[in-house]
């Protein structure tokens, strides 16, 4: 039991090192595809930007009641957690847990992030951080309905739940791939969706009043989501922290320097008037199919 213990507490230290230089990676991808440099000052090239980042945010202080504070914590908390799960207990050191057992736990996981982000937007003052909140509610609400409708259309025309069983059918793949990179886009708030920390209208959203160690929890469970997710896109090409994982990570950051945000409006009519029909579609193909 200690055993095992310490095994998960190395292998979540790894996971925030990771995460850590995750951060550095996208500085200098966002760099290069701007044509210039990312952080190259600190030791080797730069290389110890992000832990000075983080001493940074760690030594500054929340000025709040005690009160406040502990509320405010609530949904970093529950935002860190998710990630943790995913990282010590689905990922595929842990003998791909997740592809042996059922969807639903992935879906019910991830469905957590939503809950954490409208408990931050309604745990502060600020009207910005619960127009943020709002969204998260109404955006979550928009693209689940279809992006989950059309994983267990696919799964219930498999009579499974087993992710494992999308891989049989190129056709289904496909589609199914593409609908998981736009879930993981969404789910860990990354462009072109990161519409509930939207700087031009809400000044930075639901986390406009967090710094200190609140702000490091969502930083961290945000990135470290983002890389989880990247890496169940590549377990079925490739076990572990393989280059594919790699590739599949550096694409998602890569896509927030070739799309501005999207509209409000424009992704409620995306996911209401394209991509539930489509799904509706895909689903009748899977009948006769």
């Amino acid at each position: 039991m200690m055993l095992w213990m310490v095994g998960m507490l190395v292998l979540l230290i790894l996971g925030l090192m990771l995460v850590a230089f995750y951060t550095l990676l996208e500085r200098k991808l966002l760099g290069s595809s701007q044509v210039r440099l990312g952080p190259n000052k600190l030791a080797l090239l730069g290389v110890l930007q992000p832990v000075f980042d983080g001493l940074k945010l760690l030594t500054k202080s929340l000025h709040m009641p005690v009160i406040s504070q502990m509320l405010l914590f609530i949904g970093p908390a529950i935002s860190f957690m998710t990630f943790m799960i995913f990282w010590t207990f689905v990922l595929p050191w842990s003998g791909n847990f997740m592809f042996r057992c059922s969807s639903l736990l992935l879906f019910m996981m991830l469905g957590f992030s939503a809950y954490s982000v409208v408990i931050m937007g309604w745990g502060v003052s600020s009207v910005f951080s619960k127009l943020g909140s709002l969204r998260a509610m109404l955006q979550g609400l928009s693209f689940e309905v279809s992006l989950i409708l059309a994983f267990f259309m696919t799964l219930i025309h498999l009579n499974s739940v087993n992710l494992n069983n999308l891989l049989i059918c190129s056709e289904i793949s496909i589609t199914w791939g593409l609908m998981w990179v736009i879930l993981c886009l969404m789910e860990s708030n990354r462009a072109p969706f990161d519409l509930l920390e939207g700087e031009s209208e809400l000044i930075s959203g639901f986390n406009i009043e967090m710094s200190s160690v609140v702000f490091v929890l969502v930083f961290l469970s945000e990135y470290g989501i983002l890389f989880s997710l990247s890496m169940l896109i590549s377990i079925p090409f490739s076990e572990g922290l393989s280059v594919m994982a790699v590739l599949c990570a550096s694409f998602m950051l890569f896509i927030r320097s070739c799309f501005p945000r999207v509209r409000y409006d424009s992704l409620m009519v995306l996911m209401w008037q394209a991509f539930l029909p489509a799904v509706v579609m895909l689903s009748f193909q899977l009948k006769f199919f």
